[in-house]
């Protein structure tokens, strides 16, 4: 009997973890399509694109964020990896990790070229120079937004 009463108490737990996990899940895309939803309007106010222009802009930059997430993501994996180098690795282990990032960079810039090209071929160039100085503004508006909210909620 005690034997079922502790399987019984696991299984709840367990469920209860799987479901906050869940819940955790679609939180975290809710806020994702929240700042997503925020920055495609955010651009669009910014760049005063013609409905042909964004016809063609919005399906080139959303690659584009695509491949530069992509590439977010394996930064972050890699800066995991350096943190933790000179205690877990070897010299020839490092040395393929800096090689790594050096690649990494390279990716970047290679992106960033390609995408430049893209966008010249949609936009007058003035346009492209709004979106790079939109795309600034916009990271500094989120960083604004979310200093104030956590100072909002330090102060509750």
């Amino acid at each position: 009997m005690k034997q079922l009463f502790a399987i019984l108490i696991l299984g709840l737990l367990i469920f209860s973890q799987t479901q906050v996990n869940a819940q955790n899940d679609n939180n975290q895309q809710d806020r994702w399509e929240r700042y997503r939803t925020e920055k495609v309007s955010f651009l669009t106010t910014k760049l005063d694109l013609t409905p042909d222009e964004a016809q063609k802009f919005w399906p080139v930059y959303n690659q584009m964020e695509k491949e530069r997430s992509e590439t977010q993501r394996k930064r972050h994996e890699l800066e995991g990896q350096v943190r933790d180098a000179e205690k877990n690795l070897s010299n020839e282990e490092m040395i393929k990790l800096t090689r790594e990032h050096v690649q990494l960079g390279k990716t970047e810039a290679n992106l960033a070229e390609k995408y430049n090209e893209e966008f010249l071929k949609i936009l007058p160039p003035v346009k492209v120079i709004k979106l790079y100085n939109a795309e600034n503004e916009f990271r500094i508006h989120m960083f604004r937004k979310y200093r104030d909210r956590n100072r909002n909620d330090n102060n509750s």
